[in-house]
C-alpha cells in the first residue's frame, strides 16, 4: 500500500485509463464522474474518508469506466493490483467468482444508464 496526496481538482484516474489498483480515502472527498456527465461540475457520486473506489477495474481488468477527481485536498491509500491479487489468491474460488460477476453486472448497468 502507498499513501498518495491529491490536491483539490486533480484527477486520480480518468475514464478509459488502464486500471492499476484500488483506492481508499484517508481524508478529503473524491467525486466520481460517469461518462454521461459531460460538464463534470457536479459528481455523480461523492465519497469520503474510509470509502473505497476503483475496485472494479482490478477485479475484471476492463478500462476505467469513470473519472475520479479529488474534490478537496485528499490523502488516498493506493493498493496496487499486485497487492490486491496477492490477497485475492488467498481467498476461495467462489469469492473470486462472485466478485467478477458483481463487477460485470455493475458495468452493464452503467452502460444502460
Amino acid at each position: 500500500m502507498q499513501k498518495r496526496d491529491f490536491p483539490k481538482n486533480s484527477n486520480i484516474f480518468k475514464k478509459g485509463d488502464k486500471p492499476d489498483g484500488l483506492y481508499v480515502i484517508g481524508s478529503g472527498t473524491v467525486g466520481i464522474f460517469f461518462p454521461t456527465n459531460y460538464e463534470m461540475k457536479i459528481p455523480d457520486i461523492t465519497l469520503g474518508a474510509t470509502e473505497i473506489f476503483g475496485e472494479m477495474g482490478i477485479i475484471d481488468t476492463a478500462p476505467r469506466m469513470a473519472t475520479a477527481r479529488a474534490l478537496e485536498d485528499s490523502v488516498i491509500i493506493f493498493v496496487s493490483e499486485t497487492d490486491f491479487n496477492s490477497l485475492l489468491t488467498q481467498s476461495h474460488v467462489i469469492v473470486r467468482g462472485v466478485m467478477a460477476i458483481l463487477s460485470d453486472r455493475l458495468r452493464e448497468l452503467q452502460k444502460r444508464r
